[in-house]
């Protein structure tokens, strides 16, 4: 039977329960506008001017032809559906469609009966639309049978695009995508591809295959990437053409790998692909002592994700500024927005850049908490770094942002993880400290929650020696060319500093400002120098960056940051007074010109 209003109204429920659309006010308002209006025969409510005044409040001057919301939003909204009944609606009785083209929606049953689409005023049951009868269908929740009143042709386009690529078909991979597949997509298309076992001992084969299936979950569990199936990727074992497979499988991104296992140690060998161009982006080797398979491969995981993470979201923010121009997604100003060594520069106009580019991604998607999460972070740092932009307002901005980037994204580590540098600018450490913990449990293998769980709790306090050691050897484990490790090493001088350690604190920030700078880290470094008597190479570092932050103040960062950060901690007086001696030191080299 075509479906009663009372089971779309049941099938609505379910949908707005999920995941996905419990954290998506504005999906949620969307979806049921779009379906009363197309249930009531409301022909005027399903365009975009109607839909941009009444669901998106853009006033009566609103004009689709220039404000591309509701086309970008009813394109997410699509994304959001398909991937709801993907993952959880696939046995619903019911599915809810909005075919492109327009705005009226489609409901489709998985009865005896035809599926139906709507576009009936009556509260009764939905009038069937046999031509969506086919598309239900492949989704396996109905006889493969050609229906009755569809015609021969309509049948053969059918057939010709669900069977027309052979090998495609025979793999039961999807059908091959066109060349710019990856331009229009919100997210990181990603597959990890089966470790081939190249040792002469067979039974690594199952170490191999382990190893690949642990880093696919490990990936999954990033919300940016767009993961091809286990099932999916195992098919192409030992592929020959890269490009090919991200074709079919319908990626930008392959991560491969081979196992190599002399009785004593394994060593894996694994390449990061651009399966659009055949690129290879990155190598690396990693060895491991022979021993327990299952302590082996949670280790490799951590360490290869530790790797791969960010050379994966920096060649995508590259691919996003090369092809998307004017008409950028939200989610595609949202990662442009986002901060990464090698893709950042150490200056004011680049930070207010990625201020407005997120900004921009949350006038296109107001439901974007991943663009909120950074205006948190953005609008707290500048608060510390750039006097000018420390102000009541701005510091209120951030805290908003930072409520509403929680309430959108609650389950998104690195929404998480920008709320931890949040707090942590903001001066609330027990706050920073229980995001990165938060973030730990989304994704176990963030590399650097991973680090700063350890290292936050000593923001302002003398830390011991081992858990510095611990991070020390943290950061000796990645690869001398991980972005990462600026972080990593600008923390391990803040502790030594913390510490009096001076000429270990010196050591760590001078090898932490040949990955990256920031206000933060060249001020650390001329602090500590003029604490080892170092004054004018101190003052030297401050002129230096005063072309890309015109309002550096030593003064504010030591009388007005400090304090914030640190409060009543037990190494607030101290830091003060190193960071004091600074501002005092950086003040008479400008009176003397």
């Amino acid at each position: 039977m075509a479906p009663e209003r009372a089971a779309i109204e049941e099938q609505l429920e379910a949908i707005f329960a999920s995941e996905a659309f419990s954290s998506a006010p504005k999906m949620r308002s969307l979806l049921r506008y779009l379906v009363d209006a197309t249930l009531a025969g409301d022909v005027d409510r399903l365009k975009g001017y109607a839909i941009g005044v009444d669901v998106f409040e853009r006033g009566e001057a609103f004009d689709p032809g220039t404000d591309p919301i509701v086309r970008v939003q009813a394109g997410r909204l699509r994304k959001l559906l398909e991937a709801y009944y993907h993952a959880h609606g696939g046995t619903d009785s019911i599915r809810i469609e909005i075919p492109k083209g327009g705005y009226a929606v489609e409901f489709l049953t998985s009865g005896a009966e035809p599926a139906t689409a709507a576009v009936s005023a009556s509260e009764g049951p939905i009038q069937p639309k046999t031509s969506r009868w086919n598309v239900w269908s492949r989704a396996g929740h109905l006889p493969l049978a050609a229906p009755i009143g569809v015609s021969a042709l309509v049948l053969l386009v059918f057939l010709s695009v669900f069977f027309g690529n052979k090998d495609a078909a025979e793999r039961g991979s999807p059908s091959k995508m066109p060349a710019d597949y990856t331009a229009n997509t919100d997210a990181i298309t990603f597959a990890v591809l089966p470790f081939a076992n190249m040792s002469e001992d067979a039974s690594k084969t199952g170490f191999a295959d382990g190893l690949t299936d642990a880093l696919t979950t490990a990936f999954a569990r990033v919300k940016s990437i767009s993961l091809a199936s286990r099932t999916s990727a195992f098919q192409y074992r030992a592929a020959a053409d890269l490009r090919q497979v991200g074709r079919e499988l319908g990626v930008r991104y392959i991560l491969e790998g081979g196992l190599q296992h002399d009785g004593e140690r394994m060593s894996v060998n694994v390449q990061l692909i651009d399966a659009l161009t055949g690129a290879h982006l990155w190598a690396q080797k990693f060895d491991r002592p022979a021993g327990d398979d299952l302590i082996n491969q949670g280790e490799l995981v951590a360490m290869i994700a530790a790797e791969v993470r960010p050379q994966l979201f920096g060649a995508a923010k590259r691919a996003i500024r090369a092809n998307a121009g004017p008409q950028a997604t939200a989610w595609q100003l949202y990662m442009q927005s986002t901060w990464m060594p090698g893709e950042a520069r150490n200056s004011l106009a680049w930070e207010k850049e990625r201020v407005a580019l997120a900004t921009r991604a949350l006038e296109i998607d107001p439901d974007l908490g991943a663009a909120n999460s950074v205006l948190a972070d953005k609008l707290s740092y500048l608060a510390n770094v750039d006097p000018p932009s420390d102000t009541e307002e701005a510091r209120n901005k951030a805290t908003e942002h930072a409520r509403r980037a929680l309430e959108r994204a609650p389950a998104d580590a690195d929404v998480m993880f920008n709320l931890s540098v949040h707090h942590w600018h903001a001066g609330r450490i027990k706050e920073s400290f229980e995001a990165t913990q938060r973030t730990l449990e989304l994704d176990p293998n963030h590399v650097l929650a991973r680090f700063l769980v350890k290292a936050i709790p000593f923001t302002c306090s003398d830390a011991p020696q081992g858990v510095i050691d611990e991070l020390v050897a943290f950061d000796a484990a990645i690869s001398s060319d991980n972005p990462v490790r600026w972080v990593t090493l600008t923390w391990i001088s803040l502790l030594y500093l913390n510490n009096g350690d001076f000429a270990r604190a010196a050591d760590a920030a001078r090898r932490s400002d040949q990955v990256f700078r920031t206000p933060n880290t060249f001020y650390r470094l001329a602090a500590i120098l003029v604490q080892l008597g170092e004054v004018k190479a101190a003052v030297e570092q401050i002129k230096q960056q005063q072309d890309n932050w015109p309002n550096l103040s030593p003064r504010h960062y030591a009388d007005v940051v400090i304090p914030r950060r640190c409060g009543d901690a037990p190494k607030a007086a101290f830091l003060r007074r190193v960071y004091g001696d600074l501002a005092d030191a950086f003040e008479a080299a400008r009176r003397g010109g």
